[in-house]
């Protein structure tokens, strides 16, 4: 576990391969309760790199697609037009699947310039969120301290 400055004073404790799962606060206190992230294999249609396999990995079946280079994002084969900061936004999720961005982390990688409040990442989530659709904004959840992208929930 680490302890990790996020804003205003305030610190947040990371525990790898965690993932917080209820927040409890009191005036005084703060109560975390966390669960073992899944493993990756565990969820559907995600296939872990084995070092030990010398087959190449199954491709994901993921319907959300970023292609980097190109600057879009495929949904279930649609073509979703985003704008730059929706884009980055989801393309950081994605790159990083089952990790849990806290606000403050999400302004530094995607906002690093700017001053922008937690309530601007909720905003652009938020937006990114209806964009995908009601099927698949369920992949980016919500959790007490930020976001996370499970990418066996788009879908």
């Amino acid at each position: 576990m680490t302890v990790e400055p996020i804003s205003r004073g305030r610190w947040m404790l990371a525990a790898q391969g965690y993932v917080p799962v209820s927040v409890h606060q009191t005036s005084s206190e703060v109560h975390l309760v966390f669960a073992p992230s899944p493993e990756p294999e565990a969820i559907p249609g995600y296939m872990a790199e084995r070092a030990e396999s010398a087959a190449p990995p199954e491709p994901l079946t993921d319907p959300i697609q970023v292609d980097h280079d190109a600057r879009t994002v495929h949904v279930a084969g649609r073509q979703l037009e985003l704008p730059k900061l929706e884009f980055d936004l989801l393309a950081y999720f994605i790159s990083r699947p089952l990790h849990v961005h806290t606000r403050h982390r999400l302004i530094a990688a995607i906002w690093p310039d700017s001053a922008g409040s937690e309530r601007t990442v909720d905003v652009h989530v938020a937006r990114l969120r209806r964009r995908l659709g009601p099927q698949y904004r369920k992949a980016i959840t919500v959790v007490g301290v930020g976001y996370k992208y499970v990418p066996a929930l788009a879908g």
